[in-house]
This record gives C-alpha cells, sequence and structure tokens, in this order.
C-alpha cells in the first residue's frame, strides 16, 4: 500500500475509480494491527485513527445505520503500548428472539484499572450490538453497548499468564451456541520466550458479559465493582 511513501502506479488504468477515506477503516501505518468483518453489508472495523496510532478505534460505517465507534477513552479502549492491538473477529448470528446478534472484538491493551507502577498489558474480548445505533444526547454516534471483558490464558502450575494475544481464529457451528474461538498469546518466562493456545466457548464468553461489572469512579479516578442495582434491559444485553 505504499503507506508513508506514496507512489504512483503506471501502465495501469481503471474505467471506474472511486476514492473514499479509509480512515478508521485501516491504519496509516501497515504494520499496526487492525481487522474489518462485513456483516449484512456493513463493515465493522478495528484499527487506530491516527497518524501516530495512539488512538485504537472500533467503528461501524459503509450500512444503513449511523456511523459508530468507541469514545477516546483509555476506559474504553487503551492501545498505548506498541504492539499490543492485535484485534480479531467474531459474530454470533442473528436467532429468532434476537438472542445474541453481537460482534466480538479480541486484542490486548494496557489495563488501567489495576493499581501497580509496572505497566501491565492485558487480552480482551469487547462486544457491540449490530442494532446500536447510539444515544440521543450522550455518546451520540458512539456506541452505547460496548462491552469488554479480560481473556484470561494462563498456566497456573508455572504461575505464567499469557497476556499477548497474536491472533484469533473463529471456529463456527451449525448452532451458534456451538461457536469457539483459539486465540494465541504469547508471554515472558525469565529469558524465554513462550507461546499458548487457549480454547473458549461462544457461551462462556457470553456469561462474562452477564456481570458483575466494574465501573470507573471519576472522583476517586480508579476503577470499583459497580454496586447499584443493573438496569433492565441494559446497555449491551
Amino acid at each position: 500500500t505504499h503507506a508513508f511513501a506514496p507512489q504512483e502506479l503506471s501502465g495501469f488504468t481503471l474505467d471506474q475509480v472511486a476514492f473514499e477515506d479509509g480512515k478508521g477503516k485501516c491504519p496509516y501505518d501497515p504494520t499496526k494491527g487492525h481487522t474489518g468483518l462485513i456483516v449484512d453489508g456493513e463493515l465493522y472495523s478495528a484499527t487506530f485513527n491516527n497518524f501516530l496510532g495512539t488512538e485504537p478505534v472500533i467503528l461501524r460505517n459503509l450500512g444503513p445505520h449511523y456511523s459508530m465507534k468507541t469514545e477516546y477513552l483509555t476506559s474504553w479502549l487503551n492501545g498505548r503500548v506498541e504492539g499490543t492491538w492485535k484485534p480479531g473477529t467474531g459474530r454470533a448470528p442473528a436467532t429468532a428472539t434476537g438472542d445474541d446478534d453481537k460482534v466480538y472484538f479480541f486484542f490486548s491493551e494496557r489495563a488501567v484499572e489495576y493499581d501497580c507502577y509496572a505497566e501491565q498489558v492485558v487480552a480482551r474480548v469487547a462486544r457491540v450490538c449490530k442494532g446500536d445505533v447510539g444515544g440521543a444526547r450522550t455518546l451520540q454516534k458512539k456506541w452505547t453497548t460496548f462491552l469488554k471483558a479480560r481473556l484470561v490464558c494462563s498456566a497456573p502450575e508455572q504461575q505464567l499468564h499469557f497476556n499477548r494475544l497474536q491472533a484469533v481464529f473463529t471456529l463456527p457451528a451449525p448452532d451458534w451456541q456451538d461457536t469457539t474461538f483459539f486465540g494465541v498469546f504469547q508471554a515472558r518466562w525469565g529469558d524465554v520466550d513462550v507461546s499458548a493456545i487457549c480454547r473458549y466457548h461462544i457461551l462462556e464468553v457470553k456469561k462474562a458479559f452477564e456481570g458483575p461489572y466494574k465501573e470507573y469512579r471519576e472522583q476517586a479516578q480508579k476503577w470499583g465493582r459497580y454496586s447499584d442495582e443493573v438496569p433492565s434491559p441494559r446497555p449491551g444485553a
């Protein structure tokens, strides 16, 4: 794609050319992680939204709904650690009851919910609803159904946690409730780089989004367990 060094292509013509803004659909830097999934004519993409590669975004466009994206807050997505934004996507098909017509994203990011001086990277799975049209006054054209959970892959007997997600593979099934995700992880064990593959069933992932929840408390500037009554229906349900 000649990113950062545009070049002209000679000796090749197209009868019809239509260029669109690629911001939010692919990164400026081709070495940055990104992914995309077309669902019912709409493009769901996860990439970096700025030239420096410091603003991660999950975005939807090209369809009948309004363009939607995540808020640029570290409590939503935090891709400041180089090379850890390795998103993958998966989709749970629609059911007759609309139970799980969701799109899932897998990635690693710098954790902000832990009180520690050392920089900690964790793997995540995030979810948005296809029918999300944003808020009426707040979160206009922003996801109101965005949720994320930690993706745990570990070897407890070695006290080893694999937090850097490298790739994700989705194994679909005739029944969406039998869908399985496989993640390839990397970790540092002493002076050795080690890898692992962990498997996640869609119902296990779905259960993680049913609570309990954490919330960011502005006054204390820290994360804490959400203790109020969960609204019904709640956003992202």
